[in-house]
């Protein structure tokens, strides 16, 4: 196992049990190198997890990915995985899920952002012209289709944030997630129908960022705590990116979906639409989709 040692590791509920040398290395292990076979499997967790919304167990991984080890390897890598706090089991399931530190370490050091195919680009790029010749000036109209089209190219609820007029898309792609924890579904719809009284706050502090992922938890702790997102369950997170048109105006793009979504697809489909909107990869696109 490739890991390295920094602090004590906290003991969490539901832990499988782990005996001789796993047991000893899980005891210290806080930090996996991304290189690894460990981490290939926390990937491979977080992945799987995104598809089925099931948690998932050394079977799985077995099947469905070719890491060329043994199951009882997987379990042993797993039980180091969980004693480091970066899975978990929920209830009495076999399986086992990705906790926000399992997340937070895919999202930083595992994660290849999805290239979109050439066909995809040029669609894309095609809708983004199409929104900026319609409406010349930033307002309502600009917000609600930049937000409807967000939520549809990410299938989450997605939200624009302008200095006009802010708006939110989406919601039904939230109903519609395997596994989405129906009681959390009235404190999401409160957040997205207050979305003005919140723009103020994430405009003040998005507009002087960079783009930002926040998981679970993150979504309730220091600044984001004030802007209100407790309303947002610790089950989902959000992903929000600053975006500038080559007018000069300025807002925030984001969306808000289950903890298991595709960060991959999302944060890369987040930025690439910021850069669209910025006319920088606008400028030799209409001979393109004319032709």
């Amino acid at each position: 196992m490739e890991l390295k040692t920094k602090k004590a590791v906290n003991k969490g509920k539901n832990s499988m049990p782990l005996k001789g040398s796993v047991a000893a290395v899980a005891a210290k292990v806080t930090y996996i190198e991304p290189t690894s076979r460990t981490a290939q499997i926390l990937a491979a967790i977080v992945r799987e997890y995104a598809n089925t919304a099931q948690p998932v167990g050394s079977a799985e991984i077995t099947a469905k990915y070719k890491l060329k080890v043994s199951p009882a390897t997987i379990r042993n890598e797993m039980a180091v995985l969980e004693k480091s706090g970066y899975i978990e089991q929920p209830h009495t399931s076999a399986g086992r899920v990705p906790t926000d530190k399992g997340y937070r370490f895919f999202v930083n050091e595992l994660m290849r952002r999805v290239e979109m195919s050439a066909r995809e680009q040029q669609l894309l790029r095609g809708e983004i012209l199409q929104l900026q010749q319609k409406y010349q000036e930033l307002g309502k109209e600009m917000s609600r289709s930049l937000a409807r089209l967000i939520a549809s190219k990410t299938d989450q609820a997605a939200f624009a944030l302008m200095p006009e007029d802010s708006f939110s898309a989406g919601f039904s792609n939230i109903l519609m997630h395997p596994g989405v924890d129906k009681n959390d579904l009235v404190e999401v719809s409160e957040f997205f129908e207050n979305i003005d009284q919140r723009s103020e706050g994430m405009l003040h502090k998005y507009l002087t960022g960079k783009s930002e992922t926040l998981i679970g938890a993150e979504l309730t702790a220091g600044d984001s705590k004030k802007l209100g997102f407790p309303q947002i369950p610790k089950n989902y997170s959000m992903i929000v990116s600053k975006v500038q048109l080559p007018s000069g105006k300025e807002g925030v793009i984001g969306i808000v979906g289950p903890k298991s979504m595709r960060y991959d697809k999302n944060i890369s489909m987040l930025d690439y639409i910021a850069k669209l909107l910025s006319g920088g990869l606008l400028l030799t696109l209409v001979f393109a989709i004319h032709h």
